[in-house]
């Protein structure tokens, strides 16, 4: 067998340009295919990671009627004992308390339909890092009257600045429709540009005083510290308080739940495809092989060689020329990957807009999948074997006698 092997990587190189021209092809298409898995693969993450961290969190609980009728009335029952288990469980990072109505903004200029929602400036730096989106004026603090923050995209409509006067318009919990003057204290920019258009903050207090309920609260949002964590804080958290909806983050957007499910399937297509273009160059570069060396197949065969032997040489002869090629594809993957996953790809001059209407920031920092590696060795290795198969077996049929001739 060692025999076999060292004829079948000498006969690789008896045609360098034909085994270049191959190789090279396989590094380029196999580096491409896993450069453009792991910068989708990055934006996947950073969506991720963008719509838990800053807007969805690991769970949230609501009063089912809430759920149903989006009413400032319907708010969680017992949400103060809520907040006092969250606050002693050691696997919650942060939680926040929401009091959530839809309204409208008005200016001089223009009136538009926004969703209000009342925050504890403190919960919600700590669990959606709000207080690190301002760009413009400053965070909510606990002096003056009426604060607001506002979205860029909304500032920008509205033509407003920190220190503006806005009339935020809304029901309270009798339904009756409730009208007050805020001051924008602050711009926010997000990754989620959509949201920064329809949403904006004020105090809780503020907000409960001017719904006639203080101790309102329709939304806890919590974050674990690990997600490992999210389904055993749900069940605890169900068998506790039994008259709230607890729902886990694939629950209140099953987007995220469906796009982490089948994100590293449709890249693993794209690499079947690349990988099945490659096969036909590599099938045509081992039939010019045969076809070239039958005489010197006939003779093998007739001083002795059997079937076995040809049909392990030329799988042999396929498989180092998919592997060597695979090879330098994955050192170039390896070093592109490496560099660009600390500098980042900056897309802002293509899409950084559109990026950031999806919630991903337009710097995108590359990755690949848990256990894109494996697939790859194991797909490189099929391949190998599926473009040997109709070659070896053409060899297999030559009679030695006609062959020679």
């Amino acid at each position: 067998m060692k025999t076999i092997i060292v004829i079948s990587w000498r006969n690789v190189w008896r045609n360098k340009p034909r085994s270049l021209t191959i190789l090279l092809a396989i590094a380029v298409g196999l580096w491409g295919g896993i450069f453009a898995t792991s910068i989708s693969a990055g934006m996947m993450k950073q969506r991720f990671t963008s719509s838990i961290e800053t807007q969805v969190s690991h769970l949230q609980v609501h009063n089912p009627k809430f759920l149903k009728d989006d009413n400032i009335r319907y708010g969680i029952l017992r949400a103060d004992q809520i907040e006092r288990v969250l606050a002693q469980d050691s696997s919650v990072k942060a939680f926040s308390s929401r009091t959530m109505v839809n309204g409208m903004i008005a200016t001089a200029t223009l009136t538009k339909g926004v969703r209000i929602l009342g925050i504890n400036p403190v919960q919600e730096a700590a669990t959606t890092r709000l207080s690190t989106t301002v760009i413009s004026g400053t965070y909510l603090t606990a002096g003056g009257r009426n604060p607001v923050l506002i979205g860029k995209k909304l500032a920008d409509k509205l033509r407003l600045k920190p220190g503006s006067r806005i009339i935020l318009t809304f029901t309270d919990v009798e339904g009756e429709i409730v009208s007050a003057s805020f001051r924008v204290q602050g711009i926010i920019r997000t990754t989620h540009s959509m949201l920064d258009e329809t949403q904006v903050y004020v105090r809780q207090r503020d907000l409960q005083t001017l719904t006639g309920d203080e101790s309102i609260i329709n939304e806890i949002a919590v974050l674990m510290h690990n997600i490992d964590q999210v389904n055993p804080a749900v069940e605890a958290l169900r068998k506790q308080f039994p008259e709230s909806e607890i729902r886990f983050w694939g629950q209140i957007s099953p987007d995220l739940l469906y796009m982490n499910e089948m994100a590293g399937a449709t890249m693993m297509v794209l690499l079947v495809i690349i990988m099945l273009a490659l096969a036909f160059g590599l099938l045509n570069t081992m039939m010019m092989t045969v076809f070239e060396r039958t005489r010197e197949l006939g003779m093998l065969m007739d001083v002795g060689m059997n079937k076995v032997k040809v049909f392990s040489m030329i799988l042999l002869e396929t498989t180092f020329l998919t592997i060597t090629g695979a090879l330098a594809g994955g050192i170039l993957s390896g070093i592109t990957i490496y560099i660009t996953s600390h500098t980042g790809i900056d897309f802002s001059g293509v899409g950084g807009n559109t990026l950031s209407d999806y919630g991903i920031s337009a710097v995108v920092y590359p990755e690949l999948f848990p256990g894109f590696a494996e697939n790859i060795v194991l797909l490189v290795l099929l391949t190998s074997v599926l473009s040997a198969l109709y070659p070896a077996m053409k060899a297999l049929k030559l009679r030695p006698s006609e062959a020679i001739r």
